[in-house]
């Protein structure tokens, strides 16, 4: 007791610190916070003691030196609770996160942050992992980060061994399985991903699904087909947005479907009927039609009026694109890679490329339509022309820029809106190419988002307009076996060694004094 009191100033320093910083950062209404407001009120106890015990010394002839000690003692002490009182309420009123690694791994995606700042109820997550679920550590911290953007989010983890009558309430199949509810509806998943999650509270807090129709019976890539020609990912990747996908054979209709959040026209071999086209118009004309056209070179000379209706015109060549940059990305002369986008809500964002395999260009009427707004998404690079010689000349191998030829960059991508009565809007996307959201090419770089983000301008899904989660590719070191060898001969005898001789020297010098 003596010592305790003989230290005391430095012993109550130590407890205030302490349960001030306790007290501050979890409050009285946990645990924690009440154990920082004892430990303070102990180290002001200890304090008191202190002075009380040596009240005497205050009285001696260096009574003046103690007072100046003990007043110093004080100050600091109320300069540090000052300090971390301060830091604490910074702390709790200033949300910040740095991520400082490359991809941005520890981060959500734009999409996923514009949907979670969307909520505006709350959002309960009820995750079903067991204490042996390797995904549990990983989904806790996915979780936080979300909750870092939204304090809407309610996780709450369930033993699903332990509480059988919630795995039997919630009819849970599986380890991992999360459920997710808002405004009485709920959807659950067992992958633990940030696309996922993602995914999952866009279906769950979308008022009903979006249809998009895809035009079938011209030889298009079939929704269904999971070979490399097939549009199977493209339907995939729409759905996982909770859009429901359909086909639409639009000559055997008596009109667009009224449901038809939009409708996709990609790649037809055959031209439409003209029965289609007018069926296609009336539904841009009269119900606030959404139409995205994919037209390969050589394709759609019958969409030349309603392309008109937004100021556009399909160029008759193939883009020739002979910028280091594509072959770079594992592309060729007739593949060109855009890498940079104009400003618009469907490229925002964009930090990928997207590859488009033998596409064509676009270009604006003049005068433009009144009444019409239209944006490029994209274009090919200064180095690239449009080839109107293109069958003759890769049959020859003979491909060069003829004076007839357009020279870059060339516009191969367009957004056209057209506004109407009471506020209503048609809107259209045209793009010079429909391989490029084929099976083989989807996954290429940002190729699927691209895709995506065309419907849900269409469909006007802000939420869904944003570049997915990103993938952070391993970074790996490659020696030669030279400079192998050093790293092996370095680090096992050279280090060591010069180590071993500096103790040496230290030891040597040491006896000498």
């Amino acid at each position: 007791m003596k010592r305790i009191l003989r230290y005391g100033n430095y012993v109550s320093l130590i407890l205030i610190l302490a349960g001030a910083g306790l007290w501050l950062a979890y409050g009285l209404g946990a645990f924690a916070g009440q154990a920082g407001l004892a430990l303070l009120l102990l180290g002001a106890a200890v304090l008191a003691a202190y002075i009380a015990v040596h009240f005497s010394r205050f009285k001696t002839r260096n009574a003046r030196l103690n007072f100046l000690f003990a007043s110093n003692l004080a100050v600091v002490v109320l300069l540090i609770v000052a300090i971390v009182a301060a830091i604490n309420y910074l702390g709790v009123k200033i949300h910040t996160r740095f991520d400082f690694s490359s991809g941005k791994a520890h981060s959500l995606a734009d999409q996923s942050v514009q949907v979670v700042n969307g909520l505006r109820k709350d959002l309960e997550i009820k995750a079903f992992f067991s204490k042996s679920n390797r995904n549990q550590e990983r989904l806790r911290s996915l979780l936080d980060i979300y909750r870092f953007h939204s304090d809407r989010i309610r996780a709450t983890f369930i033993d699903p061994y332990l509480q059988p009558e919630l795995v039997k309430e919630y009819e849970i199949k599986a380890d991992g399985t999360m459920v997710f509810a808002y405004d009485g509806r709920s959807t659950r998943i067992e992958d633990v991903s940030e696309e996922a999650i993602t995914n999952a509270i866009v279906k769950v807090t979308r008022q009903g699904e979006k249809t998009v129709y895809f035009l079938q019976g011209h030889g298009e890539p079939a929704t269904n087909e999971t070979g490399e020609d097939g549009y199977s990912e493209a339907k995939s990747g729409l759905e996982k947005l909770s859009y429901r996908v359909k086909d639409l054979i639009l000559f055997q209709e008596a009109a667009v479907p009224s449901d038809a959040a939009a409708v996709v026209v990609a790649g037809p071999q055959k031209p439409l009927l003209e029965k289609e086209l007018l069926l296609l118009e009336h539904y841009l004309e009269k119900n606030e039609g959404r139409l995205l056209l994919l037209l390969d070179p050589g394709q759609g000379a019958e969409f030349k009026a309603i392309l008109a209706r937004f100021g556009l015109a399909l160029e008759d060549h193939v883009v020739v694109d002979a910028d280091p940059l594509s072959q770079f990305m594992g592309g060729n002369y007739f593949m060109p890679v855009v890498a940079k986008y104009p400003e618009h809500a469907i490229t925002k964002g964009f930090g990928y490329a997207t590859m488009f395999p033998l596409v064509r260009g676009l270009t604006r009427l003049s005068p433009a339509p009144t009444g019409v707004s239209v944006d490029f998404l994209a274009a090919t690079s200064p180095n690239s022309w449009g080839e109107t010689n293109y069958e003759v000349e890769v049959k020859t191998e003979a491909i060069t820029k003829n004076p007839e030829d357009k020279g870059g960059p060339i516009d191969i991508a367009a957004a056209g809106e057209i506004a109407g009565e009471d506020d209503k809007r048609s809107r259209l996307v045209v793009i010079g190419d429909s391989d490029f959201a084929l099976n083989k090419y989807y996954f290429f770089q940002a190729n699927g988002n691209f895709f995506n983000n065309a419907v849900s301008w269409l469909a006007e899904e802000k939420d869904l307009i944003a570049i997915t989660p990103k993938i952070t590719a391993p970074r790996t070191v490659n020696l030669t076996r030279s400079a192998g060898r050093l790293v092996f001969f370095y680090t096992l005898f050279i280090l060591p060694l010069l180590v071993f001789a500096v103790g040496i020297g230290v030891w040597l010098y040491r006896r000498k004094l």
